[in-house]
Parts: structure tokens; C-alpha cells; sequence
């Protein structure tokens, strides 16, 4: 898909209110946006060769180019409104330390937590303001995390369906726990803008856990069909009779 063209030029579209709802949050979301991903890289590459998978890597490359090019929209938007950036908060400090200790299965869990939050998050944006730049840069990213979340099905039950269910089944629970954890976060950190779009925690709840569920729902079929496909090939294989 291409690219958009954001300028950073500046234009007021936002009243001083709603600039001064905004600018916490998206200055919050526009940092977490930017990440290198160099080490998750250097994971997926890792089991890329364990599972004679080179295009895993690769795969996971694009997806943090995508996750870049969001951040570089946000950041033009923000130049333009005199919104300054920020180099630290304490949310990305702890989800960034998180994915540094974790392996690539949780480093990928923690990822797509932050994928189901911001779902419900760029509708929110979309909806604070009457800014027209700000609501075509949120309905692009949110097509673009429908594709993520996706795709993060399909690369976590490639990971996951290679542990034994039991240990499968735990890591769902704590995901679940995890996810809560960050929703109350989420909602305490931007409850201002969520409030100035008409969300209430319980719709920011429900909207977050529809997409936990369908995304959860789409990994378990993906991890049923890789099951079954590995069967096949073990059966193929088994009924071939040596030759004389």
C-alpha cells in the first residue's frame, strides 16, 4: 500500500482544547510507534534457521517498517500543529524493556497487546477533533492494524504450535492478564481523549476485548490448520513404502 504524504508544515486544524486534549496522548502513542525492532529481528532470524523459515524474518522487517511509517505520519501531523515530540515515557520505557527481556513468542505477545489497544485508541483520535489530516492518518493506520493483527495471528501460531498445549494454554491466561493490566493503564494515561471521542472505560474495554477475542479465535484455527497440515506430511511420509 502506499504511502501517505503527510506535511509537516505548518496549519492549525486544532482548537487550543482540542490541541491541549490531544497532546499528552498522542505524543505517548507517536513515541511507542517508533521503534527499531532490531532485536525481535535478530530473533525471528533466529527462527527463521532453527525452522528452515527464511522468510520469517523478512516478514517481520516489513511489519516494523509499517509500525515506523505510522509513527513518521503522526510525528508530521504533530510538527504541523507545533506539538512537540518526546523521547521518553514511562509506558513505552516499560513495554520496551518487556520486549528486550522477553523471547520472540512474548516479544510478539506484548506487541500484539499493544495492537489490540490501538484499535479502540486511533478510533478515539479519529473522533476528538475536526481535524480532516488526523482522521485520514487514523482510518490508514487502522486498516493497516486490521492487517497487523492478522498477521500476528498467523506468526504467533507459527511460534506457538510448536509448544506443548499445556503450556500453551498457560501463556493464554497470562495473556489475558496482561492485556487487562494494560487496558487500565491505557485508560488512565488517555482518558481525556477517550472521554473527548464519547468512549467510556466500558466501551474501551469491549471494543479491546473483540478484538482479543477475534484475533485469538483466527490464531487457534491458523495453529488447527498447521496441526492438521503436519499430520499429512507425517502420514505421507509414513505410508511410503522403501523401495526393492
Amino acid at each position: 500500500m502506499t504511502a501517505l504524504h503527510v506535511s509537516s508544515i505548518p496549519a492549525v486544524q486544532l482548537t487550543n482544547e482540542e490541541r491541549r486534549t490531544i497532546t499528552p496522548s498522542i505524543q505517548q502513542f507517536q513515541l511507542g510507534e517508533n521503534s527499531r525492532g532490531q532485536h525481535l529481528l535478530e530473533r525471528g532470524q533466529k527462527f527463521g534457521r532453527a525452522t528452515n523459515d527464511p522468510l520469517f524474518a523478512d516478514a517481520l522487517d516489513i511489519f516494523i517498517k509499517e509500525e515506523q511509517q505510522h509513527s513518521r505520519y503522526l510525528a508530521a501531523f504533530m510538527q504541523s500543529q507545533a506539538i512537540p515530540l518526546v523521547q521518553k515515557h514511562w509506558v513505552d520505557t516499560i513495554f520496551r524493556k518487556l520486549r528486550l527481556l522477553a523471547g520472540l513468542e512474548l516479544s510478539l505477545t506484548v506487541l500484539v497487546t499493544a495492537e489490540f489497544i490501538a484499535v479502540p485508541y486511533y478510533r478515539a483520535l479519529r473522533a476528538a477533533t475536526n481535524s480532516l489530516t488526523l482522521k485520514v492518518i487514523c482510518t490508514r493506520i487502522l486498516d493497516d492494524e486490521a492487517n497487523h493483527l492478522k498477521f500476528q495471528a498467523s506468526m504467533l501460531a507459527r511460534v506457538a504450535g510448536r509448544r506443548p498445549e499445556t503450556y500453551q494454554s498457560f501463556l493464554s491466561q497470562m495473556h489475558s492478564l496482561f492485556l487487562l493490566g494494560t487496558i487500565f493503564v491505557v485508560w488512565y494515561e488517555h482518558r481525556l481523549l477517550f472521554k473527548a471521542a464519547g468512549y467510556t472505560f466500558r466501551r474501551f474495554v469491549d471494543e479491546t476485548l473483540a478484538e482479543f477475542s477475534a484475533w485469538s479465535m483466527a490464531r487457534l484455527n491458523m495453529m488447527k490448520q498447521s496441526a492438521i497440515r503436519r499430520e499429512q506430511v507425517i502420514k505421507a511420509f509414513g505410508r511410503a513404502e522403501p523401495e526393492n
